[in-house]
């Protein structure tokens, strides 16, 4: 990823010291400690190694809640890089494995330590990439093993990952909490005692998920429904362009 050019300077005539002013998008960096290297050869070079090991430990205290809640289901076993893709920033799009934000997780740690103010959204992030990869040890596949881990996020932090996964989600909803009972977010996703409470929820909605991937015609015929029902309510409730300029 090339973020631009900067010019060395020195910090001060008598300091001894020289600095470099990174680009905005690197803020997220403040405070991390890095490690510096010089390559030799024709084009030097001078890298910053960021030190992610705190935001490495996040990434497995997460699954350890995970691997604590979903183990009604099957043992998930232990945290594994490898079925990530670990990134810098939270991407747009992504393909096979779920991207894991360092930046998420930065922001989280400063939250806890009170340098930063809440972001839920990263919570919401990694709690769903998380998810999605407990899914797929789960057996969960293509889409509802991203609506299953959608939904788990959403269930503990109150906020939908923006997976695209609305009905499952709302499905997901009703089944754990049953029909017509709107509740808050289960607590906080740190908190040991809100994933062993959601075991039983957990266990029924991955239970359906998985009727629905051994019976892929009825989950198509309800999520077109699904589907149905909602754009006659949209239609219901918004009324079209015609009918403001009619009046």
């Amino acid at each position: 990823m090339f973020l631009g050019t900067r010019r060395i300077r020195s910090a001060g005539r008598t300091s001894g010291s020289i600095e470099i002013t990174l680009p905005a998008q690197l803020q997220v960096l403040e405070g991390v400690r890095c490690r510096l290297m010089v390559r030799d050869g024709s084009r030097p070079e001078i890298v910053l190694q960021p030190d992610f090991s705190a935001a490495q430990a996040l990434f497995n205290t997460l699954w350890q809640k995970l691997h604590l809640s979903l183990g009604e289901i099957d043992d998930l076993g232990d945290f594994s890089p490898v079925d990530f893709t670990l990134v810098l920033f939270p991407p747009s799009h992504w393909q096979e494995r779920p991207p894991l934000a360092y930046a998420d997780a930065l922001a989280i740690l400063r939250h806890q330590t009170g340098e930063k103010e809440r972001e839920p959204e990263a919570l919401t992030r990694l709690v769903a990439f998380l998810a999605v990869a407990a899914a797929h040890r789960l057996d969960l596949k293509g889409t509802l093993a991203l609506a299953f881990g959608d939904a788990v996020a959403y269930l503990v932090t109150g906020i939908p990952a923006g997976l695209g996964t609305d009905f499952e989600r709302g499905m997901a909803h009703r089944i754990f909490w049953g029909k017509g009972r709107a509740q808050p977010p289960l607590g906080s996703p740190f908190d040991d005692q809100v994933w062993q409470l959601a075991r039983p929820g957990f266990r029924r909605v991955y239970e359906q998920f998985h009727t629905w991937q051994e019976n892929p015609e009825v989950y198509t015929v309800a999520r077109e429904k699904w589907y149905r029902g909602l754009t006659v309510e949209m239609g219901v409730r918004m009324p079209s362009v015609e009918q403001y300029i009619d009046r």
